[in-house]
């Protein structure tokens, strides 16, 4: 279970990179698109700016005469060109031929096919040439000299006017670009700029997504497993339940059966004298028999109590004194000190009171078994106005750590030939009355069990 959120760091790291490869594809592609319209739009100012200066300027001179005259045209144009950073003008008839061009040193004034095409829908045309070879175009400039290749724009202008309105001519204009190059390079900076904020902003804000998303799956796996392993103690205990139940059933009938067997080899064992060196085997066996008596009354006045529905209460004083008078003896046979300290003065229906005394006894048994003669077994009780406390210690040797994760479970024993059937059923009793038994602590110096009871308080209808 703890390798769950380990396998699912690659995953987040892949997905925080494939948002961001999204994320970056986008942005970059929104950028250079809006790159490109503030370009086109920067390109065709120029453009906007001359071609109704021309127009006006042509139906001005209509208005003054009758028809708009090749000189009156070429006027206009010259009028519109008269700029400090033109660097070239051509006139063109409404056929595309070539009327005019100044300054004299061009060499290269024609009107291509495709764009007298374009310009005979009156639409302007701006194009950017940021490398201008202006040593094929003007005579007199050397490739070598440092204005050869020049940034420069070109612009082309439909000249219409007359009633109806028609065609008069076109003109080209070459003009110096590099204040214009110098406005495009510093958008394009600027556009860089914010592309790498917003690539950064988006990149952490990504990362701190994805990292949060990382924790919450690790937190809802972690919650999942817990609540499996919840499920899966959950269903062992029911299933270790119902053969509780059917155990105890079984053991119902066994107690009943044996109860008449046992008192007979009792009689059988103290009745005879069987000399004097076997006078400690019988003395042993005889201790054995009285012990198995005991334990099946206790058990029959268990079940006979649960069948007739008699209730009684006993204090938690009287419960400690069961207990010191049932273990002293064993503790005494293996040269153990017994002390059962503390009480209360609460009162537990008899029902409860006998099943904390089978588990005590089963507690306070192993830790007889456990602990070395010469050394000590303690019973403390305690209680405060909510519960009551059982706490059986040893000076032991501890239980061994591979034990403890399995301490509650059938099969698992530290000693041998033990069943690991004690603590299991002892668990199921506790549970049976609300309590809870729990292990406190365990080492070299011995262990520790601790068992807590809610205080339930008895109505008087209950008493």
């Amino acid at each position: 279970m703890t390798r769950q959120p380990t396998r699912l760091w690659p995953l987040a790291a892949l997905a925080g990179v494939v948002l961001l490869g999204i994320f970056t594809a986008m942005v970059v592609h929104y950028r250079n698109t809006l790159r490109a319209e503030v370009r086109r739009t920067i390109i065709n100012r120029d453009a906007a700016v001359l071609l109704p200066v021309a127009l006006r300027q042509l139906a001005q001179n209509e208005s003054d005469h009758e028809a708009t005259t090749t000189a009156e045209l070429l006027a206009t144009v010259l009028d519109t060109a008269q700029q400090k950073n033109m660097l070239a003008v051509v006139i063109f008839d409404a056929q595309g031929r070539t009327l005019r061009y100044a300054p004299d040193s061009l060499v290269f004034a024609e009107l291509p096919l495709e764009v007298y095409a374009q310009l005979l829908k009156s639409e302007p045309i701006s194009r950017y040439h940021p490398d201008f070879p202006l040593a094929r175009y003007f005579a007199g400039i050397k490739p070598t000299e440092s204005q050869a290749d020049t940034p420069v724009l070109e612009v082309l202008l439909p000249l219409s006017g007359g009633a109806p309105v028609r065609i008069l001519g076109f003109a080209q204009y070459y003009i110096d670009a590099r204040p214009l190059a110098s406005e495009l390079v510093v958008i394009d900076e600027r556009m860089s700029r914010l592309t790498t904020a917003t690539l950064g902003i988006g990149a952490a804000l990504i990362s701190l997504v994805v990292t949060l998303a990382y924790f919450l799956l690790r937190r809802a796996q972690r919650v999942i497993a817990e609540r499996n392993a919840r499920l899966m103690r959950t269903n062992f205990e029911l299933t270790l339940a119902v053969k509780a139940s059917a155990l105890g059933q079984i053991t119902s009938h066994l107690i009943h059966g044996l109860q008449g067997s046992v008192a007979g080899l009792r009689a059988v064992v103290t009745s005879h004298d069987h000399g004097v060196e076997a006078g400690a085997d019988w003395a042993s066996a005889a201790n054995y028999t009285e012990r198995m008596q005991e334990m099946i009354q206790e058990t029959v006045s268990l079940l006979s109590d649960s069948h007739t529905h008699t209730s009684y209460e006993l204090t938690g004083h009287e419960l400690a004194a069961i207990i010191r008078e049932r273990n002293h003896a064993a503790a005494n046979k293996k040269g153990v000190t017994f002390r059962v300290r503390g009480g209360f003065d609460h009162t537990l229906e008899s029902h409860r009171g006998g099943l904390l005394c089978l588990i005590a006894n089963n507690l306070i048994q192993n830790a007889i078994e456990a602990t070395a003669a010469g050394r000590s077994v303690t019973v403390l009780f305690e209680n405060d106005r909510r519960s009551a406390t059982l706490q059986v210690s040893d000076e032991g040797q501890g239980i061994p750590d591979e034990l403890r994760a399995h301490l509650f479970e059938p099969g698992r024993s530290a000693r041998s030939g033990g069943s690991g059937l004690g603590l299991a059923i002892s668990q199921l009793l506790a549970r049976q009355i609300g309590a809870a038994l729990t292990l406190e602590a365990t080492g070299p110096n011995g262990t520790t069990f601790l068992l807590t009871l809610p205080l339930v308080t008895l109505s008087p209808g209950e008493r």
